[in-house]
């Protein structure tokens, strides 16, 4: 009769291996089924932003034709309204209509040049520079516009001393509109923050983060905050998001919209810092 000593150990070691086994099984199962969900939606992400761009190239060249047709006429009208207001001189009743006429030319001029802006290629020279002087361009744009306001604009002082690897003009641009449409946020009087985040550092992307204390942006416009021609306020083309998006991709960076916790909106624009595999290094080497 054969032996059954050690026969129950054995058994119930491989049970305790086959469930072992299964348990890993099921892990593993559950953690590809979760990376295949990830990767799903991180592919259908990249192609809705695939689709978006491919629109929004359609859109540019369409706009840019329209902006240029328009361009050629504006500037005889322009033109003659100017010639006008010279003849009128001596009549002020006249000239007032004149002048009327006139800032609704340079109104329409200035729409088109935000078309121009955002239908062009937006090739950028990308060059070493201080994001301070970037800083101080864009406030000689904006600040007489905060003070009329009664509108504070504080910058962190961390940021005037980073090195930037951007087109200088363009990134200006960006920032500029930036400011602009959180002055434009404000009801009365309120602060604008721009500040300094330094999470995407080790990806070799400054984060310059510009705050109100506005209304902020209701959530169901958070999707639609770039789209071009996409405005809340009663004037303006809906461009001038649209042209910092367009921007921050041409220069290696991104823009992104968002609520503060307490009131008021955040954007954060993502520029390439100096040095982070760019040619900034062979500055004013010997040859």
């Amino acid at each position: 009769m054969p032996s059954t000593v050690g026969t129950e150990p054995d058994l119930a070691a491989i049970i305790q291996a086959y469930n072992d086994v299964t348990e890993r099984l099921k892990h593993s199962h559950e953690a590809l089924a979760r990376e295949v969900c990830r990767l799903r939606e991180e592919l259908q992400s990249k192609n809705k932003e695939l689709q978006r761009r491919e629109r929004l190239a359609s859109l540019g060249e369409m706009a840019a034709g329209v902006a240029h047709e328009i361009r050629n006429p504006l500037g005889g009208i322009g033109l003659y309204a100017s010639l006008l207001e010279r003849d009128l001189t001596d009549r002020p009743r006249q000239l007032v209509l004149v002048r009327k006429m006139s800032a609704g030319i340079s109104n329409l001029e200035s729409i088109v040049g935000d078309i121009l802006a955002f239908a062009g290629d937006a090739e950028p020279d990308p060059q070493p520079v201080s994001a301070g002087k970037i800083l101080q361009h864009a406030l000689e744009q904006t600040v007489p516009k905060a003070e009329t306001a009664d509108i504070a604009i504080e910058i962190d002082p961390r940021l005037l001393s980073v090195e930037l690897f951007c087109d200088a003009a363009q990134i200006t641009r960006a920032t500029v509109n930036l400011i602009l449409n959180a002055l434009e946020a404000i009801d009365g009087s309120g602060r604008v923050w721009i500040g300094r985040d330094d999470r995407d550092v080790d990806k070799g992307l400054l984060r310059i983060v510009v705050e109100d204390t506005g209304r902020g942006i209701a959530p169901e416009l958070l999707n639609r905050i770039f789209d071009p021609f996409f405005t809340r306020k009663d004037s303006g083309t809906g461009l001038g998001l649209a042209i910092v998006h367009r921007i921050a991709e041409a220069n290696g960076g991104s823009v992104s919209a968002g609520n503060r916790p307490g009131r008021g909106a955040v954007f954060v624009l993502s520029v390439p810092l100096a040095g982070y595999g760019n040619k900034t290094d062979i500055v004013g080497e010997p040859e």
